[in-house]
C-alpha cells in the first residue's frame, strides 16, 4: 500500500484497479466519462474534494480515487488520475481562484451522457450529501400559505439571474450544499442564465430588516453573488416538456454558510424519505402574485400533494409520470410564473433529528397562478430523481 500525499488530501492508494494509458493521454473514467490522465492537483474534482474534506476523505471516496489512477508519460513520481474532461484545469484559467465573482459570463449548459443505471446511488455524491450536517435548521413555523416570509426564514432559497433587459430574476433554485443550487431544467436550457443570488428576501431593499415585539430592529447581513461555472442538465430533459425537469448549478467558488445561507437537505436516509400520501408541502420565491405582478418580495405558500391521476387529469397532454408529484394548493394562492425550479418542502425526520427537507422542484402548472382552487400542480420528484443527483455532485 502506498501513501501519496496531494496537497492536504491524504489518500490511500492500492494498486491501481483501472491501468488508463494513451499516447495522448486521454482516458475514460470508472463511469465511461471521456477524460485525460493529469497530475491530480490539476483536476477540479481533487481540489473540491480537498476543499470540502481536508485530509478526511470518507473511504467511498478513497476508493473511487483508486479507481481512477492512471499511468502517463512522466507519471512515476506524481500521482495521476483520469480526470473528466470538463473538470481539467487549463494553464490559463489558472483554477478556481476563491475570489469575488462579477457573474456576468454565461455558464455552458452540460448534459452529461447516462450511467448505465440512472437509478445507481453515486456513493461520493451521496457522501458529498451526508457531510452536509448544518441543512435544513430552521426553528418549527407553522404551515401557512400565501404570506409573506420573515428575513432568514427559509436561508436555502436562491434567486436565478439572466442576461436581460428589466427584472433579470426570472427562476428560483435551492442551495443544496456548499457548492451547487439545484433548479428546473427549463430554467437553464436557454442558457442565458449568468448567475446566482443567495440571502435575499426582498429585492427593493438594500438592507433587510424586521422590528421584533415593535422594537428591536433585527437585519440580515447583505445578500451575496455567485457566478456559475456550469450548469448540469439532466440527460432526458427534452425542451418543452415536463419530464426529468431537473437541473444542477456549479457555483463558481465554495459558499461559506451563513445566519441567511444554508442549505436545505435532500431526503437520503429512510427516515426523510417516509412521508405521507397527503403531506402538505411549504412552496416559496418571488414569482408572480395573483394581479400577475412579479413579487419583490419572498413569499410562501402550502400545497398538499395529491394523487397523480389528479394531474394527469387536469393537464391532459402533459404526461404526468412517477417522476412528478401532483399537489394542489389548499383554497389559496400557490406556484406562480417565476417560482420555477423553487423547493418543496417541509419539515421532517432526518437521520436522527428533524429538519426541513426538500422533496420537489416547481416544474408545471398553467397561467392562473393557482386562484383556481382546483388546479394543480406538478413537480419534479427529488427523492426519484436522487440517484441522478449524486452522480453529478463534482
Amino acid at each position: 500500500m502506498q501513501l501519496l500525499i496531494i496537497g492536504s488530501l491524504a489518500l490511500m492508494l492500492l494498486a491501481p484497479e483501472l491501468v488508463l494509458t494513451q499516447s495522448d493521454n486521454s482516458c475514460h473514467t470508472p463511469i465511461d466519462e471521456l477524460g485525460y490522465c493529469v497530475p491530480a492537483l490539476q483536476c477540479q474534482f481533487v481540489l473540491d474534494l480537498q476543499a470540502t474534506y481536508g485530509s478526511n476523505v470518507p473511504r467511498a471516496i478513497q476508493t473511487q480515487l483508486r479507481q481512477m489512477a492512471c499511468n502517463a508519460a512522466g507519471s512515476q513520481n506524481v500521482f495521476h488520475l483520469c480526470c473528466p474532461t470538463r473538470a481539467v484545469i487549463s494553464a490559463q484559467s489558472g483554477g478556481n481562484s476563491g475570489g469575488p465573482s462579477t457573474a456576468r459570463t454565461k455558464a455552458p449548459v452540460t448534459v452529461r451522457q447516462a450511467t448505465m443505471d440512472l437509478k445507481r446511488i453515486d456513493p461520493s455524491g451521496m457522501a458529498l450529501l451526508n457531510s452536509v450536517t448544518d441543512c435544513g435548521k430552521k426553528s418549527n413555523i407553522k404551515l401557512s400559505g400565501g404570506e409573506v416570509t420573515r428575513i432568514g426564514e427559509f436561508p436555502w432559497l436562491a434567486l436565478l439571474k439572466y442576461e436581460t433587459t428589466g427584472r433579470p430574476f426570472l427562476c428560483g433554485g435551492s442551495l443544496i450544499s456548499d457548492q451547487f443550487v439545484l433548479t428546473a431544467a427549463h430554467c437553464v436550457a436557454s442558457g442565458k442564465i449568468i448567475g446566482v443570488r443567495l440571502g435575499e428576501h426582498n429585492l427593493d431593499t438594500e438592507e433587510d430588516c424586521q422590528y421584533l415585539g415593535g422594537r428591536r430592529r433585527e437585519c440580515l447581513p447583505p445578500y451575496e453573488e455567485y457566478g456559475i461555472s456550469e450548469i448540469r442538465q439532466h440527460p432526458s430533459y427534452k425542451e418543452n416538456t415536463i419530464n426529468y425537469d431537473i437541473a444542477l448549478l456549479k457555483l463558481d467558488r465554495p459558499v461559506k454558510f451563513k445566519q441567511h445561507i444554508k442549505p436545505v437537505c435532500l431526503p437520503i436516509d429512510a427516515n426523510s424519505k417516509d412521508i405521507a400520501y397527503d403531506q402538505s408541502f411549504f412552496t416559496a420565491g418571488w414569482g408572480r402574485t395573483e394581479k400577475d405582478v412579479a413579487s419583490s418580495v419572498l413569499l410562501k405558500a402550502v400545497v398538499k400533494r395529491q394523487d397523480l391521476n389528479v394531474c394527469r387529469n387536469y393537464f391532459i397532454d402533459a404526461p404526468v409520470t412517477e417522476n412528478h408529484i401532483c399537489a394542489v394548493g389548499e383554497g389559496i394562492l400557490h406556484t406562480c410564473r417565476g417560482d420555477s425550479g423553487g423547493p418543496v418542502f417541509f419539515r421532517n425526520a432526518f437521520k436522527e433529528t428533524i429538519r426541513y427537507v426538500q422533496y420537489g422542484i416547481v416544474s408545471f402548472g398553467g397561467r392562473r397562478c393557482g386562484t383556481n382552487r382546483n388546479q394543480p400542480s406538478v413537480f419534479s420528484n427529488v427523492i426519484d430523481m436522487l440517484p441522478w443527483i449524486t452522480q453529478n455532485l463534482y
